[in-house]
């Protein structure tokens, strides 16, 4: 029983390591925008404290430059509740996609696995999860931890030194979630086996943020682009790569 255990712990620290080394190159991408929002946080009126908490427990970028903005102009708590709610949504799609990679695992591991979800681990984890078929826990969980501990410390540095440097400077390098978003999506694209239904799903997202920008808050803007483009992808998935499977 022992002989058999010592080979199963040393494959999980083996694919532990490996989730770690897949971060390695999102790293840089955590700490240009985590430095921002824990400078922005500071600014706004946080302690590093109240940032490296808020970090911990909200753990979403986009998220905590909202959560900035609103408590900043004094937004109500309901209203500030509800946008963030608004904005992280989309994971509720991005686990979605990612349950078939999910289904031997237990409950637990799909919680935790769920729980550090982020745009980016989510681009890395669909990539390798589509290369070898499934995802094992031990390495999303070495991708996750790796993410959130950067992030995290990244929000502190950020915060510790937001007072030494231009208000102006800080605010800008809020641009960098914008690009490594674009990033994302394109590492995603040239990984992909299906660029024209990859290349239509994006055109789809893009033409409803265009249309419906004015009309509405960006937020749900968001969230209608994202479910129009998920849909017919998955309607283009299954009329014309029935074959593939």
């Amino acid at each position: 029983m022992l002989m058999k255990t010592q080979p199963l712990h040393r494959d999980a620290v083996l694919a532990f390591r490996a989730g770690v080394s897949a971060c390695l190159p999102t790293i840089p991408g955590y700490w240009s925008i985590g430095f921002a929002a824990g400078a922005i946080g500071t600014l706004s009126g946080f302690t590093t404290l109240q940032t490296a908490l808020l970090a911990s427990l909200l753990y979403a970028g986009s998220a905590q430059f909202l959560f900035y903005s609103l408590w900043a102009t004094g937004a109500e708590v309901a209203s500030v509740v509800f946008s963030v709610l608004l904005v992280n949504l989309r994971y509720l799609l991005m686990s979605s996609a990612m349950s078939v990679f999910f289904r031997e695992h237990t409950t637990l591991q799909k919680i935790v696995s769920g729980l550090l979800l982020t745009d980016e681990t989510f681009g890395v984890a669909v990539q390798h999860g589509s290369q070898q078929s499934k995802v094992r826990f031990a390495w999303m969980f070495g991708l996750n931890v790796a993410a959130w501990l950067n992030w995290i410390l990244a929000c502190v540095v950020g915060a510790w030194l937001a007072a030494a440097l231009p208000a102006a400077l800080m605010e800008g390098l809020s641009f960098s979630l914008v690009s490594m978003f674009i990033g994302l999506v394109l590492m995603l694209w040239f990984a992909s086996q299906r660029k024209i239904l990859e290349t239509f799903s994006i055109s789809a997202a893009v033409i409803v943020t265009l249309f419906t920008a004015g009309q509405t808050d960006i937020s749900i803007v968001i969230i209608i682009a994202a479910s129009v483009a998920a849909t017919l992808s998955t309607l283009g998935l299954r009329l014309f790569y029935k074959g593939e499977r």
